[in-house]
């Protein structure tokens, strides 16, 4: 018999006379591995969330009454020569106030305000590398300083925090994932173990007939390997479910490409490998003698 017919007939062996601990063992590792996919798909869909406040980031800024055009097109060139500044478009006070009552759309409170006492300004944007709470408060100090300028307005704060809660979770993730591979590493090692002492009469004689590392460790880890690989396609099954079911609803997973969940598949399947390989390689001495 080859090495690897002989590596495939002991894993089919394995799966077929430890059923139960084998079930066990898969379920525990898709539950654990599910934690860590929906962490992934909720750090996704704040990433998103931050990247359209940042691409909306946009700073007004309001000028005093009464200015000619002279010097409103002065202030609009000096504004696009400041640093990260992308581009500048001018709002007129009769185009504030159509779009205040377009917003608005209650001729009650329009005909309580009277007049329009909304300002001209001016609607900058900041270049790309300058859409972060950071860059666009640089941008609306700048504004601050120059003529004509009565007031300069900004969501900066509240891309600064959602930027702060990306961080914060980005940090949780990297601990989580830390303790997923210690759970994946323990559950497949202790499978593993589980075999090898079911079969110790069996690794004696191929040992004693000179049986090297494919006829002793390998088909463990192909075991492991098999393992984590199903359950890590279960836990992509779970979280397409999981998906689906919310896609209708006001709170939405946005689910990974497929590359991503190939990529996560194939971790998997590696952790499994390798948590195979240390249970074998810390066995204790007297079982394989």
């Amino acid at each position: 018999m080859g090495p690897l017919r002989y590596i495939f007939t002991e894993l089919w062996r394995t799966l077929s006379r430890h059923r139960t601990l084998c079930v066990v063992s898969v379920l525990s590792m898709s539950s654990i591995l599910l934690i860590l996919l929906l962490f992934m798909m909720v750090l996704t869909g704040v990433d998103t969330y931050t990247d359209q406040l940042e691409s909306r980031e946009e700073i007004s800024v309001f000028l005093n009454e009464g200015l000619s055009r002279s010097d409103v097109d002065v202030l609009a060139g000096r504004l696009r020569l400041m640093t990260g500044v992308d581009s500048v478009r001018f709002v007129s006070k009769d185009e504030a106030w159509e779009q205040f009552r377009a917003d608005v759309a209650d001729e009650a409170l329009l005909q309580a305000v009277g007049g329009n006492p909304l300002p001209a300004s001016f609607v900058v944007r900041p270049k790309p590398e300058y859409r972060t709470a950071e860059g666009v408060r640089s941008i609306a100090r700048q504004a601050e300083t120059l003529p004509h300028v009565e007031d300069v307005r900004y969501a900066g704060e509240w891309v600064l925090r959602a930027e702060q809660v990306t961080s914060t979770l980005h940090q949780i993730g990297a601990v989580l994932g830390l303790i997923i591979l210690v759970g994946v590493l323990f559950v497949v090692g202790a499978t593993t173990r589980l075999a090898i002492q079911a079969r110790l009469d069996s690794l004696h004689v191929i040992r004693t007939l000179g049986g090297g590392f494919l006829f002793t460790a390998a088909p463990y880890l192909a075991e492991g390997f098999v393992l984590a690989t199903i359950s890590s396609i279960i836990t992509i099954l779970l979280a397409r479910g999981i998906h689906d079911a919310l896609a209708e609803g006001l709170f939405h997973l946005p689910m990974p490409t497929n590359d991503i969940l190939l990529g996560f598949a194939a971790v998997g399947g590696l952790l499994g490998l390798l948590g195979s390989w240390i249970a074998v390689a810390t066995l204790p001495r007297k079982w394989l003698l």
